[in-house]
């Protein structure tokens, strides 16, 4: 339109004179138009041109504040969450699709049932299945392993078979990668950023720890020339390792804790447990939970302040969960005499709730307990009282919370949905 107007203005340049005079009419609308087309559409045609580049300009600085936003988010996420932006999201997707309860169970026994927030893991001593919250089979696949055992992460899981020689690692998408070991595997875990430590037996020590980075690069090892490894843990950030060891003097265990960095083989602290056997040591985020026959301790991984609750009784279980640790306590030899201890993820007792039942499987999620004792099924508050009570079916093993007021319920063939009945005041 631009180029037309003035291809209209240069031509009326050179009309003559008696143009204008032969109609006085036509010669002032001319007269106009041509001071108009002249004077002052010349300048719009300018400004237009002007005001798109601008438009241009602006939707490109729109377009590269969006992309750097995008960009920056995309960083955050992968930087801030466990196992990063990429696993988390395929994890994600994997989980999405049709399923339901029932559903069924691969194998004959099960070995351990694992919560991952919106999934969950099924150990069988055949398969490893990843069930979503919502019944949906995500992942199933033959293990093989005579002994198998899992440990997670937030975005993995490790399986490896004790007192045997290999290490497999899934994602929800399938197995990602086989380690095999020399000598016999005592035990391993995995760190919520992926990196994991594999403890085996030695021929030319006692035991070793070997740390893998999460693309299975080999990054430290240290061996132990005269004591038992028994636990190995890698922190959530994977740059300090927590090795718990043990030896027998003169009919005693002497048990001991020490951190390492991967910097040097001399350990950057060490707590000793004297005749106190570590039996277990679990990740709660903001430091170790150690536990020994007769405590639950807290060790920081930042400045290893120890805090320490004392018990009495058997260990009957010990789970870390989001909003902290679950110990469950009962009087020697008889297990229907409870004391399930709750502690933060800094190591404080949150409360102790009494449970005179035999408690088959326990869980503690979203600030809630759930107890599974025979058939029944019990919800508690941090308080101990009892919020909702509900039934399952003979033979249940397992629970699993899918949600605040329903759970999946397992037995070695198949796993049912039930939603438990608000309790009666």
């Amino acid at each position: 339109m631009a180029d037309y107007k003035k291809k209209k203005i240069k031509k009326s340049l050179f009309h003559k004179k008696k143009h204008f005079k032969n109609d006085a009419k036509d010669s002032n609308l001319d007269k106009n138009r041509f001071k108009f087309e002249d004077g002052n559409d010349k300048d719009d045609d300018i400004k237009v041109i002007k005001g798109s580049k601008f438009k241009r300009i602006r939707r490109y600085k729109i377009f590269i504040s969006i992309f750097a936003f995008i960009t920056l988010t995309c960083l955050v996420l992968s930087a801030v969450l466990p196992g990063g932006l990429y696993e988390n999201t395929l994890n994600y997707f994997a989980t999405i699709g049709s399923g339901g309860y029932p559903t069924s169970i691969s194998g004959g026994t099960i070995k351990d049932v694992v919560s991952n927030g919106y999934y969950y893991y099924v150990l069988t001593d055949t398969n490893i299945t990843v069930y979503s919250s919502g019944g949906k089979i995500v992942l199933n696949e033959f293990h093989g392993f005579s002994n198998p055992i899992i440990s997670t992460s937030a975005t993995r899981a490790l399986l490896y078979d004790q007192g045997g020689n290999a290490v497999n690692i899934y994602n929800l998408t399938g197995k990602l990668h086989t380690i095999n070991t020399k000598d016999e595997i005592i035990t391993a875990s995995i760190s919520d950023d992926g990196d994991f430590v594999v403890a085996t037996h030695s021929k030319s020590y006692t035991s070793t720890a070997t740390v893998y980075d999460n693309d299975f690069n080999e990054i430290y090892i240290w061996n132990s020339a005269k004591e038992f490894i028994n636990n190995v843990l890698v922190d959530t950030d994977g740059d300090k390792l927590a090795i718990s060891t043990f030896d027998v003097v003169s009919g005693q265990y002497k048990s001991k804790l020490q951190i390492f960095n991967f910097d040097s083989a001399s350990p950057i602290h060490t707590l000793d447990f004297g005749n106190s056997l570590v039996l277990k040591i679990g990740n709660t985020g903001n430091g170790i939970s150690i536990i020994t026959d007769d405590k639950y301790n807290f060790l920081d991984w930042s400045d290893f302040n120890l805090k320490s609750i004392s018990f009495s009784g058997e260990i009957n279980s010990f789970k870390n969960a989001d909003d902290g640790v679950l110990l469950t306590v009962n009087r020697p030899n008889d297990r229907s005499d409870n004391n399930v201890i709750l502690v933060s993820d800094e190591g404080e007792k949150i409360s102790e709730i009494k449970i005179s039942d035999v408690i088959t499987d326990i869980h503690y999620d979203g600030g809630r307990v759930y107890s599974l004792c025979d058939t029944s099924i019990f919800i508690y508050n941090e308080d101990g009282k009892v919020l909702r009570k509900g039934n399952c079916n003979y033979g249940t093993r397992k629970i699993v919370v899918v949600s605040s007021d329903s759970v999946a319920c397992l037995n070695d063939t198949e796993i049912i949905q039930i939603e438990i009945e608000e309790s009666e005041k």
